[in-house]
């Protein structure tokens, strides 16, 4: 078939969240033998380099369009009564293209990668007549992310995110009742979304995999590793991740650092916000920026922390821990949608002594954290690839 898939970024390098997901979505199309175009949006050179690149990696045309300055595209959506998310990747000639496909019926899969996406079909004159498929992954529950961020902020924050939590709530709504086919990350979000958005159509459940050969076991661990070094990695001026590594350095790593005095704390991952720079330095935590392989990072590591106290979906970054063979310490949050997370594959702690506890442990009781990390890599192993787990994608473009 042919297909045209929109992101909101282009989707490559894989190397982090959504990007990541497309990515292999994408890649597994391709190997299906579909016909793949890509549409995304350029806000620098690098987006349209990589671009290029995507599009000699899979052999697909990838055409992408520039994204006009935030202000305007920000006020648009507000004077137009759009969520600002909506406003933040609109661009005239990708409306006028979408247009075209569901009036000329060129493509039979439409495949849209994030909620706010939406809007574009929604749009379009052409949609309730148009042959053209429509299918959407919304990946994790949006509009339940904005309302956690607004319970996490005070005015007038609050009342911005409360404003994006009902717009992206209705696209939604209209996505599941209206697309040929919706896709969520994880049977916890299928829930979610069933009790506070939705239960018109059935979501499908479409998990994240994992290359294992880009993410393996250490063969030596480095000698630090008995005196305690903690990583967390993501982009770092997300506000679920600043809000974990915030949480963790002020309410467990003084007791941490109290009963290991030599532990080291790494945050590694691109764009790191004022208030995580004002860490590097201080107290045994090394900010690092962006980072060209992150490999050798969960390879010099005693244990990972995933802190999560706001979140959606299934964190990517506690599979490539599990990979690679670490024993991770998460909440609740941070182990949602992992169907092999239990006592027995990590240690899952909500409050701040539990989870101070369990990073000590990970040093002082090596054996214990050892045989966690054991049986989380053989856990991950038997059902993480990514052609088992985009099967889901795989059927619904069978069954049109």
């Amino acid at each position: 078939m042919k297909i045209c898939v929109v992101a909101q970024r282009v989707p490559y390098p894989p190397n982090k969240g959504e990007k990541l997901r497309t990515f292999h979505q994408i890649e597994r199309m391709v190997q299906l033998g579909h016909d793949v175009d890509v549409i995304s949006f350029s806000e620098s050179e690098q987006d349209t380099n990589d671009a290029l690149a995507l599009q000699n990696h899979l052999q697909i045309n990838v055409s992408t369009f520039p994204l006009g300055s935030k202000l305007t595209r920000y006020a648009s959506a507000l004077i137009k009564q759009q969520p600002v998310s909506v406003g933040a990747f609109y661009q005239g000639d990708v409306a006028k293209r979408i247009d075209d496909i569901l009036k000329n019926e060129s493509v039979d899969v439409l495949y849209l990668t994030a909620s706010s996406l939406g809007q574009y079909v929604f749009s379009s004159s052409h949609f309730s007549d148009s042959a053209c498929k429509v299918m959407m992954d919304f990946m994790d529950v949006d509009s339940d992310k904005w309302h956690q961020y607004a319970n996490s902020s005070s005015w007038p924050m609050r009342a911005v995110y409360i404003r994006e939590a009902k717009g992206i709530r209705k696209l939604e709504q209209k996505a599941n009742a209206q697309f040929e086919k919706t896709f969520l990350i994880a049977e916890e979000e299928v829930a979610l979304f069933r009790r506070e958005v939705s239960d018109a159509k059935p979501v499908n459940v479409m998990g994240n995999g994992l290359d294992f050969s880009a993410f393996y076991p250490a063969e030596n661990k480095s000698s630090d590793a008995t005196s305690g070094h903690f990583l967390f990695t993501g982009v770092m001026d997300y506000k679920p991740n600043i809000d974990a590594v915030m949480w963790f350095v002020k309410s467990c790593w003084p007791d941490i650092r109290r009963a290991l005095p030599d532990a080291v704390f790494t945050i590694a991952g691109m764009n790191p916000s004022t208030e995580i720079q004002s860490l590097n330095g201080k107290n045994g935590i090394d900010v690092t920026g962006f980072v060209d392989d992150i490999l050798p990072y969960f390879h010099s590591a005693t244990a990972f922390v995933a802190p999560f106290r706001i979140a959606r979906g299934v964190q990517n970054k506690v599979l490539q821990a599990a990979a690679c063979k670490l024993p991770v310490i998460t909440t609740s949050m941070g182990a949602e949608g992992i169907h092999f997370a239990s006592e027995q594959t990590m240690f899952i702690e909500n409050d701040t002594q539990g989870f101070t506890d369990a990073c000590i442990c990970c040093v002082k009781e090596p054996d214990t954290a050892e045989a966690k990390a054991q049986k989380g890599l053989d856990e991950i192993k038997s059902a993480y690839s990514w052609e088992q787990q985009l099967k889901p994608l795989e059927e619904a473009l069978g069954a049109l």
